[in-house]
């Protein structure tokens, strides 16, 4: 009997100090803007970096909003797999079976026939640059005003599937997530720069809009951030898979899509948390300030949300420098970098209620002894 109310006291003493120190990660501040739902499972969602428009593609459509949620356009598409906004919505790119580019009016500017399938795809904010990602590696287009014909100014052969593409604002960076969980930094013609071996498969990839810094995301829950030299900043494991990654402008805040969304801040911090419910996040972007998400669902679900998350400035001591000095170049570019700070595993530190519930159990164990004797 004393033993019973012994061990009942005892968790009672645990379950307290979880509720006085809960686990970091709070629920994201901030309110739905607008919600739309297209009856077919979204492939891919993205904002143009001034937040002003938006854009979904699924298999079969592409769907074009303003800011408030209104669709401005559609355009129907065979296999549609990935889609991207310049500033102000003045272009839109869009993959499938062919390499689609659009006005803000939605009239079709050219299109072009890779060799294999368009797997995703990336265009800078001025509307100039187009990367793709694709079967048999990455393509790399330039735009003049007025161009009616795709020019493929640069081109990168990794002999494997690359999954994913971001680029920087300017045009001049571009990172590519490889099926074997490569990453690979280019210059604006396809130029490697350097490449650096997760071990997860299947990364997905983002730079953030100044090219200082650049994530990667893994289905099996791995995290990793690098400076645009190639050097790992940290490792973080995730609770659950991730199947898309974008980023802030600065690099000082990562959104994860997980189901929900998670948002970490430069040092590897859970700093918020959004439950999707039922429809299961599967696609996030954001623009250059992180204030707003959109997000697409596997039932179709398209939404804008506007948030405040808790996040670290990009040169505090608690946030590594990324090193940048212009675009120098790193000393051995078509080798992988280093991971010395790998074993530290920034993301996996204990949560705050940790120390106080490894107190309450030795208290209690203790008293227990005591009354034992």
């Amino acid at each position: 009997m004393r033993r019973n109310l012994i061990l009942s006291i005892l968790f009672a003493v645990i379950a307290i100090s979880s509720l006085v120190c809960p686990a970091p990660g709070q629920a994201l501040s901030g309110d739905l803007i607008w919600r739309s739902g297209v009856g077919d499972r979204i492939a891919a969602a993205a904002l143009s970096p001034d937040g002003l428009y938006g854009a979904v593609t699924t298999e079969k459509t592409i769907y074009f909003y303003d800011q408030n949620g209104t669709v401005l356009w559609s355009y129907p598409v065979s296999g549609g797999r990935s889609v991207a906004v310049s500033s102000n919505g003045e272009r839109i790119a869009a993959g499938e079976n062919y390499l689609l580019l659009f006005d803000q009016r939605g009239n079709v500017i050219w299109r072009y026939r890779p060799e294999s399938r368009i797997q995703d795809l990336a265009i800078a904010a001025d509307g100039r640059t187009i990367c793709t990602g694709a079967d048999t590696g990455l393509l790399v287009f330039s735009l003049d005003d007025g161009q009616a014909t795709a020019n493929v100014s640069g081109s990168f052969d990794v002999g494997e599937p690359i999954r994913s593409v971001s680029i920087d604002s300017d045009g001049t960076s571009i990172v590519a997530g490889a099926n074997s969980g490569n990453i690979y930094f280019l210059g604006a013609e396809g130029r490697l720069l350097w490449n650096y071996k997760t071990g997860s498969n299947s990364v997905r990839v983002a730079i953030s809009h100044d090219g200082s810094t650049i994530a990667a995301a893994s289905s099996q829950r791995a995290v990793y951030l690098l400076n645009r030299n190639g050097r790992l900043l940290w490792k973080s494991s995730m609770a659950r898979a991730i199947t898309d990654v974008s980023m802030s402008g600065d690099g000082s805040t990562l959104v994860l899509a997980d189901g929900g969304i998670s948002m970490l801040n430069r040092a590897g911090e859970i700093v918020g948390v959004h439950t999707s419910g039922e429809e299961c996040i599967r696609s996030v972007s954001t623009p250059a300030d992180t204030t707003h998400i959109l997000t697409g669902a596997i039932d179709g679900t398209v939404s804008a949300l506007r948030v405040q998350p808790e996040t670290l400035p990009a040169d505090t001591p608690d946030n590594p420098s990324p090193g940048i000095q212009g675009t120098t170049e790193p000393p051995q570019p078509s080798t992988a970098p280093t991971q010395e700070q790998t074993a530290s595993q920034r993301g996996t530190a204990l949560s705050p209620a940790t120390p106080v519930t490894v107190s309450a159990c030795v208290a209690a164990l203790a008293w227990w002894r005591r009354q034992k004797r």
